[in-house]
């Protein structure tokens, strides 16, 4: 990072049931070398007593309980709604099961100020249980067939995922936006149950000039769907209804009607396939 003053960054940490994951990830975040930051954990009501856990062990940083499980979406808007500051903070929003390094604020705060257009970045995120192993090293979105993908997912982590680049959408596990930018584009949208929010902030925010960059150098880690596992079925269901009112919200009646086709014929099938396959495995 160059010699400008360092912008105060909000670290926010939503956790659900994360008594036994959330442990690793504010003890690397409280580890980060970035000179002004401050971390708020936001409890979305959990039954896992992680709340007595997180004032026991953490009791040096603040926390925000909710007296309902407001989601992700209203989970990280309500943290904003208690939080002080200007508009010229920064968020990053970052899920309970990630282990961050060092470094990775520095890195997600370069790209805005070396690229007037950045209005998000977000860092390359591996897999935990194997960091040889790409998660997400950018996304992209397919408003004819209605899909959404991971750039890298389940690839080695090569040279080619390691050059900065412009990407279609920012992932919530974790992703860093300015203050007045987040207020600006309405936050996230709580009619989403859970998934997608992250999409469809994405794509409200990537209009005229404004882009979400990918900055490699900013290195998480992650344990995949902790909250509901990876490749349950009450997850992919809520995947899917997600989707589908994604699509309903930003294609056009022509893209609704090729994503039709397409799901029906190819996305469905190809799905309950995968899904069995990682069953019987």
């Amino acid at each position: 990072m160059n010699d400008q003053a360092y912008p105060k960054v909000h670290v926010i940490v939503l956790n659900w049931n994360g008594k036994d994951v959330i442990e690793q990830c504010l003890s690397s975040l409280k580890r980060v070398d970035y000179p002004n930051y401050e971390i708020l954990v936001v409890d979305n009501n959990s039954s896992d007593d992680s709340v007595n856990f997180l004032k026991d062990n953490f009791s040096d940083i603040n926390l925000l309980c909710l007296e309902k499980n407001l989601k992700y979406a209203g989970g990280n808007n309500a943290a904003v709604d208690f939080l002080r500051f200007d508009e010229d903070d920064f968020f990053i929003f970052i899920n309970n099961d990630t282990i961050v390094s060092r470094d990775f604020i520095n890195h997600l705060i370069d790209p805005f100020l070396e690229n007037s257009d950045c209005i998000i970045s977000v860092p390359k995120i591996l897999f935990s249980r194997d960091t040889n192993m790409v998660w997400y090293a950018g996304g992209v979105i397919d408003l004819w067939k209605g899909i959404i993908n991971h750039i890298g997912i389940r690839d080695f982590d090569s040279p080619k995922y390691s050059f900065p680049m412009e990407t279609m959408y920012a992932t919530g596990c974790c992703m860093c936006i300015k203050a007045s930018d987040f207020e600006q584009f309405n936050r996230f949208d709580e009619s989403f149950s859970m998934y997608c929010e992250d999409v469809d902030l994405s794509i409200r925010t990537r209009v005229g000039n404004n882009k979400i960059l990918y900055a490699p150098k900013s290195v998480i880690l992650h344990r995949i769907s902790h909250s509901l596992g990876e490749n349950s079925f009450q997850k992919i269901k809520m995947k899917l209804f997600s989707q589908m009112k994604l699509f309903w919200k930003h294609a056009s009646g022509l893209q609704l009607f090729t994503i039709t086709f397409y799901w029906i014929f190819f996305y469905l099938p190809g799905g309950l396939l995968k899904w069995i396959y990682f069953k019987l495995r």
